[in-house]
Order: structure tokens, then sequence, then C-alpha cells
């Protein structure tokens, strides 16, 4: 059966619980490779969303783990940085296991002898053959399956769950912050069908408004910073308009003075720590476009262009509510307006540059 993005959006919460019921079978090799060795520090090597995954988890994998944990393009690290990664346990990241990309990646990485292992979604998925280690995130479905919706969520929790089992082995967690966070999680998957049903709302409110934007500016800091670029991507790739993402502070350094009246600003407001400033730049924005848009666990502000989700502001964990609403916008916008990104010429010129394989 073919799936669309909405459905994969819809699937997400059961998908998020079938891979917490299941983290023991599902992470138990990964883990005790992991813990084989002492590392310096964890290298993920992904490109696209999986990448943004990587983004996503890698706050909350720091501090399960205390170690640094380091997020690389497959290309980069299979053509310039695989270098200077001493003893690093190398995980290399591809949702349908055909990234041409990343699998240049593991063979880099096994000729430099690091401890590499890699994770997809299809089980027996083409990667698989060029790394003994190889893993699924456990939200595969039969069926067509659409990435893009279901995984950034499912595979960020596969990796956050991760870093909490090994950091639980190793003595880092005690049972007692174990038992809190796997609640927080539960808590957090939750909570997605509010937030999808908050965001279908806000999309409802906007959609007019979204059918004719012209650019989308899209910015994150810290913890929001993958959110940020899966939000571009997904509506770069689907609504096919361009779609940038900035890191917040360096957005204020050139690029607004690009902003036009029909381009749209998104601002993720995902923690306590950067939340003042979001707030400041979301109000000194009215001056350059009304299209200005605030996703914000806080309840500070409030309006049509505004979505309030209730999410804790000290979670590391956040990113897993605050892709909805980029998701939903993508899909609704191309559901709404027969959008298909993917033009004939898209095709040809895919077919000649080849970045997966069969």
């Amino acid at each position: 059966m073919n799936k669309w993005m909405y459905d994969c959006i819809e699937e997400a919460p059961s998908a998020c619980k079938r891979i917490m019921k299941n983290r023991e079978s599902l992470l138990n090799e990964l883990v005790e490779l992991y813990l084989s060795k002492d590392y310096s520090k964890v290298l993920i090597v992904a490109s696209g969303s999986s990448f943004n995954i990587a983004n996503c988890a890698k706050y909350a994998m720091e501090d399960n783990l205390k170690k640094r944990v380091e997020t690389v393009n497959s290309i980069t690290f299979a053509k310039y940085d695989y270098a200077y990664h001493k003893d690093a346990f190398v995980l290399c990241l591809s949702q349908s296991g055909r990234s041409t990309n990343t699998i240049a990646a593991v063979e880099t990485a096994k000729q430099m002898n690091y401890t590499t292992a890699v994770v997809s979604m299809i089980p027996n998925s083409p990667i698989a053959r060029y790394c003994d280690n190889a893993y699924i995130y456990g939200s595969f479905d039969e069926g067509k399956d659409v990435f893009v919706a279901r995984g950034l969520p499912t595979s960020t929790l596969f990796l956050i769950l991760f870093s909490i089992e090994a950091g639980l082995k190793a003595g880092i967690l005690s049972k007692e912050v174990y038992k809190t966070k796997i609640k927080e999680l539960d808590s957090m998957i939750d909570l997605m069908i509010n937030v999808r049903s908050s965001a279908d709302k806000w999309y409802d409110l906007n959609k007019k408004d979204f059918y004719s934007m012209k650019r989308a500016m899209v910015c994150g800091i810290g913890v929001s910073y993958g959110v940020a670029n899966e939000g571009a991507l997904k509506i770069e790739e689907t609504i096919g308009i361009p779609s940038n993402v900035y890191e917040l502070e360096e957005f204020l350094h050139g690029p607004t003075y690009e902003v036009k009246k029909d381009n749209a600003i998104f601002l993720i407001d995902i923690d306590q720590r950067s939340h003042d400033r979001v707030l400041t730049i979301y109000k000194a924005m009215h001056e350059l476009t009304d299209r200005v848009y605030l996703l914000t666990f806080s309840n500070e502000i409030n309006g049509d262009k505004v979505l309030n989700i209730n999410a804790d502001p000290n979670s590391l964990f956040n990113p897993l509510l605050f892709v909805i609403p980029f998701q939903i916008l993508a899909s609704r916008v191309c559901d709404d307006l027969n959008i298909r990104a993917v033009t004939i010429y898209n095709h040809r010129s895919s077919q000649l540059l080849k970045t997966k394989t069969d």
C-alpha cells in the first residue's frame, strides 16, 4: 500500500511506542559494541534527514553518555574529515540504507580502522552489506515507507534510547535517573498526538499565507538546530520553494537584509536557555514581514501565527515534538495545492547524480 506523508505522521506515535517496548532487543548489541571500549567520543556520520536526526539527538546523547557527540555529513567525512578521530565510535546513519554517500563513509571508516556501526530503517538494506555491525531502528512497516515523516521522531528516539541504555549499563546513569528518563520519553510520545492536533489548527489558521509564501527562513539554535534543518529541508523538498536554515544569531548577520514581505520566518523556541532572545527576535522581525511564525513551549505570546507546544523547557527530548508542525505544514500544503516537487527534471537529474544505490 502506498502511504502519504500525513499517514506516516499519524503512525509516528505508535511506531515510537513499539521502539520503546522493543528497546532491549533493538539496542542490546549496539550498546554492547559501544561499551566494549572506552571511546573518546561518538561520531555520527549521515546526510539529509539522517544528519538532522543526529543533530536532534546530539545534546541528549551527550547528557546521557557524558561524552562528546559530533556530527558530520557523509561525503565530507568520506573525502575530507576522516583522519583525526582516534578512538571514536563511528555511527553511520541512513534511513533507506541506500545512501551512496553514507556507504562511502562506511568504507572510509573501515579503512581508518574505526569501530563502525550502521543503522537503517529497512531490514537487510544495502548498507548492511558494507558493515558487520548493522542494526535497524525498529520503525519500518510494510508498504511504501515514507522516511521523511515517521523517520525523524522514531530514529531520534532510537539514538536517545541508545544513549540512555548505554549510560545505565556504564554506570553513568543511576537506575532512578534511568527510570525518570524513560518515563519522560513515554509522556512525550503520548503528547505527540496533541501536538499534531494543535499543529493542524495552526496550519488551518495560516494556510492561505503558507500557500503564497515564496521563501521560508527557519531559525534554530542548540537543541532546536536539528529541527530547524529538518523543517527547512521538508519545506524545500516537498513544496519546492527556497527554504534556508540559520543558526539563530547568525540569521541577524546578513540574512535579515534579504527578507521580503512574502517571505516566511519560522523561529523555534524549544528551551529556556535561548528563550528570551528568541522572543526579542520574534518581535523585531515584524518590522520586516508580517509572516513571522513562532513555535514555542511558552504561553507568554499567543496569536494565530504562534504555536504553543506544552513542553518542558528544560528537556533535551523536545525535538520529538517540535518537528511535527513542519511535517504537518509540508504535507498539507502539498495535499491542498496538489504540489509534487519531484518533477521529471528532478527525476532525470537524480538519475544522473545517483545518490541512492539499488
